[in-house]
């Protein structure tokens, strides 16, 4: 009988210390949405870049998120070409599991010698992804097309736009 008493209470101890091992490793939940949009981390690698083409006749110069060149109209000529890179981050253990939302422009406006607008922006990866580990950057490649009119006029070109990342 008294074997019996111990085989109990070795089963018993046995129970309780899965019991406590199972409640020790349960994740805990991430970090509230606004700590972790705090602690997002985002720094522009490459600038979107078109190159250089001949403005003679209407259409569209497109660069996707590879960073290759297509044309519907101007003939390309060379220069530098290039998607736009980003590195996305977080410095808050936890917020790698919360989705991160991309929010690209619409359309906006290039000056230079005269202007023309850039439209249809995409993402890779589009839309939403999850950071893979804390401090871990994740690369966010960004294209789009550029809209020019026939005998656009010459020179270099710049604005200013805003890709928003946030939980």
């Amino acid at each position: 009988m008294g074997a019996l008493s111990i085989n109990k209470a070795v089963i018993t101890s046995l129970l309780l210390t899965a019991l406590l091992f199972c409640h020790a490793t349960k994740a805990a939940p991430p970090p509230s949405k606004a700590a972790c949009n705090a602690a997002l981390q985002v720094a522009l690698v490459t600038d979107l870049n078109f190159g250089d083409y001949e403005g003679t006749v209407a259409g569209t110069i497109t660069v996707d998120t590879a960073g290759a060149r297509t044309t519907t109209g101007p003939v390309l000529a060379g220069g530098t070409v290039s998607a736009a890179m980003y590195d996305v981050w977080t410095t808050l253990a936890g917020c790698e599991r919360r989705m991160i939302r991309i929010t690209l422009p619409g359309t906006i406006t290039l000056t230079g010698p005269a202007s023309m607008t850039a439209n249809n922006f995409t993402s890779n990866p589009l839309r939403r992804f999850r950071l893979t580990a804390p401090a871990v950057p994740t690369r966010v490649t960004v294209g789009a097309s550029l809209n020019s009119i026939a005998g656009q006029t010459g020179g270099p070109y710049t604005t200013t736009s805003t890709i928003d990342f946030s939980h």
